[in-house]
């Protein structure tokens, strides 16, 4: 991608580059190496739309010689500025990897800036975002970078997910202030812990907008990103002056993290991108490896599918070589991404499932203040078993959903506790307009009995409770609601293992026709199983389920579980991806590598289509596929998918000769 001045150049990327060191106090060697022909010729293998490379990492030292904060005793050469000549030759964007909250070198020199943790005890790596850092230290740093060399922007790591509430004097004082409360709490047990919660994550907003407001009053097109920002682990409304959305995937299966981050992204309205480790490990002890390009591919076909830009996560030598045969295999994914960028960049989902990821219960179960915890296990689950069902699926908040539900034919929502009152409402309208709800929880009954029809029966209990699936049984643990119906219809009553119904009989799922629509409810936590087992048949019985649904507007697949289907479209194309998330070999969960993806297949696709397409072919190359259209709907067979294969589907009608 060629630099231009001005405007958002993150928009128009599509595939980048990640170099960093996290320079450190042992360094000795940092630059000595660097040599500007050497850089140029490993990135024109690649030729990324731009690349990050390192600044300050998590030991809080500069890796170029800073007059404003820590630099490394190890730099022999100013390797930032060699990059900034490579880039500018290459005529691409330098953006620049930083860590925000993040800095044991800063706290060495000013303890005062470190977080108190409940006991009292000094947290001696992590900032306070109501102490002086913010302002004193890193907005500083920001503007040296940028006056030094003119740097396109900067990627702030070790933000939201290193965060946590701090009981310094200023936090206990500002606290006070703010809401009246004489005694902030210590622990979840005591009194007004959402709002010492929400106070902090206040403090952290006001972090990151005093230092992007600072860089964009600096230098206007110079981009800020704070890493994971309004991504999954931060579910609410999109307020900052950030200009693009980002994260970083685990190195070990980066599929399944990709799968929901990238759903997730795609519905806040802002340009985003994801990035691959080029490298995974087993443990601290074992050395990292370099991922094949086989790995790479599958966890770039999960971002670029969805619509988002990927770059991925290279080391150089300390001396600031890079290593050549890792760039031969990011030319590679490289190319595997370019030969599918005219059917991802500049799409959008054609909506089929929607599901919820819903704030307020993330917040009232994650570990504070951004950490994940068990508190998305629920949505995760709903999500893998959807896409093994084969549905195409966007995962939205509670107020994106609440404006868009009637988009969508299949709506979700996974062992929800919170809901606002107008929410729940919106959804009885969703329904009696055309929509179909699936609903799981305990709480569902109460919630959205008249909906589901059905009324809760005595009080819920712990145990485990027994799914018919195929003449078998699945068991599910957790907590279930017994209930009655009220004009909705059985689905599943609660089995022994060995098939025999339970007396009495208890209904674990139901189903119900309101108006034009249709509500599904499962009351227990099925979704949240399925995360923790994977079982294919609670795959299977959630499978059944949405077949007895029976909704016209949705695609019908016929496929392996592994592959996952994703629709996109522009003004001219339906574009269906096909992925496949298979792997030639049995994963280790302790040295997760992908050395092939065989094809899987066959795959039997039936799209709702009002009209005739014009066209219909396989990209990317010229791969067959069998398409007919009748009955409005459209028919389509591939033999077998590689690792990702899109059925472009052309609009408008063909004058003559077969589709």
């Amino acid at each position: 991608m060629k630099k231009e001045s001005g405007g958002n150049w993150h928009a128009r990327s599509f595939f980048g580059l990640h170099y960093d060191l996290h320079a450190n106090a042992q360094d000795t060697v940092l630059g000595r190496d660097t040599d500007f022909e050497h850089i140029y010729r490993e990135l024109k293998k690649v030729k990324p739309d731009f690349v990050q490379y390192d600044g300050k990492g998590h030991p809080g030292y500069a890796g170029y010689p800073t007059r404003v904060g820590t630099p490394s005793p190890g730099i022999v050469k100013d390797a930032l500025k060699v990059w900034r000549e490579v880039t500018r030759k290459l005529d691409i964007p330098l953006s620049v990897h930083y860590s925000g909250v993040w800095d044991k070198a800063a706290l060495a020199r000013h303890p005062e800036w470190g977080r108190i943790k409940a006991d009292g005890s000094w947290n001696d790596i992590m900032t306070c975002c109501n102490s002086d850092y913010t302002e004193k230290l890193m907005i500083p740093q920001l503007l040296e970078i940028i006056d030094r060399y003119d740097v396109d922007g900067f990627w702030v790591d070790g933000e939201n997910w290193a965060m946590a509430p701090c009981w310094c004097p200023r936090c206990l004082e500002l606290f006070r202030k703010e809401t009246g409360v004489a005694r902030p709490p210590r622990s979840k047990e005591e009194p007004h812990w959402r709002e010492w919660l929400a106070f902090h994550r206040r403090a952290f907003e006001n972090h990151v907008r005093l230092y992007t407001e600072a860089v964009h009053r600096r230098k206007p097109g110079c981009l800020v990103c704070s890493n994971w920002l309004y991504s999954v682990r931060q579910p609410e409304e999109v307020s900052l002056p950030v200009d693009y959305l980002s994260g970083d995937f685990t190195p070990s299966f980066g599929c399944e993290r990709a799968a929901i981050e990238a759903r997730f992204l795609a519905s806040r309205g802002l340009t985003w991108d994801l990035m691959a480790w080029g490298f995974y490990g087993p443990a601290e002890k074992y050395p990292w490896e370099f991922k094949t390009a086989e790995h790479l591919q599958q966890e770039a076909a999960e971002v670029i599918a969805n619509g988002g830009g990927l770059f991925v996560y290279d080391v150089p030598i300390r001396s600031g070589r890079l290593t050549g045969w890792h760039q031969d295999i990011l030319a590679e994914v490289a190319r595997f991404c370019r030969d599918r960028q005219p059917y991802c960049q500049g799409t959008e989902s054609l909506p089929q499932a929607a599901l919820l990821h819903n704030s307020l219960d993330y917040y009232n179960n994650n570990d504070p203040l951004y950490k994940l915890a068990r508190a998305t296990e629920h949505v995760e689950g709903a999500l893998q078993s959807l896409l093994e069902n084969h549905c195409h699926v966007d995962i939205l908040n509670e107020k994106a959903l609440a404006e868009r539900i009637e988009e969508y034919p299949l709506v979700v929502l996974p062992e929800v506790e919170e809901l606002p009152e107008e929410f729940l409402a919106a959804c009885g309208r969703y329904v009696r307009k055309g929509g179909h709800l699936l609903v799981s929880g305990e709480r569902s009954a109460a919630r959205l009995g008249k909906v589901l029809g059905v009324e809760p029966e005595g009080e819920a209990s712990e145990r485990t409770a027994g799914l018919p699936v195929e003449r078998q049984v699945v068991m599910a643990t957790g907590r279930w609601q017994p209930v009655k119906t009220a004009g909705g219809r059985v689905l599943a009553y609660e089995q022994e293992l060995d098939g025999r119904r339970v007396e009495p009989a208890r209904p674990l799922a139901t189903i119900h026709r309101l108006g034009r629509g249709k509500a599904v409810g499962i009351y227990g936590p099925v979704f949240r199983n399925f995360f923790n087992t994977r079982s294919p048949r609670l795959r299977a019985f959630l499978g059944r389920v949405l077949a007895e649904m029976d909704n016209p507007h949705l695609i019908r697949v016929s496929a392996p579980p592994r592959i996952e289907v994703i629709l996109r479209r522009d003004e001219k194309r339906i574009l269906v991806h096909l992925l496949n998330r298979s792997a030639g070999h049995p994963l280790s969960n302790r040295n997760h590598a992908v050395e092939e993806v065989p094809p899987a297949g066959p795959v039997g696709l039936s799209l709702p289509l009002a009209e005739r397409p014009k066209r219909v072919r396989l990209a990317p190359g010229r791969g067959r596929c069998g398409a007919r259209w009748r009955n409005g709907r459209l028919e389509v067979t591939v033999a077998a998918v590689g690792v990702h294969q899109v059925v472009v589907v052309e609009l408008g009608r063909k004058k003559k000769g077969r589709t």
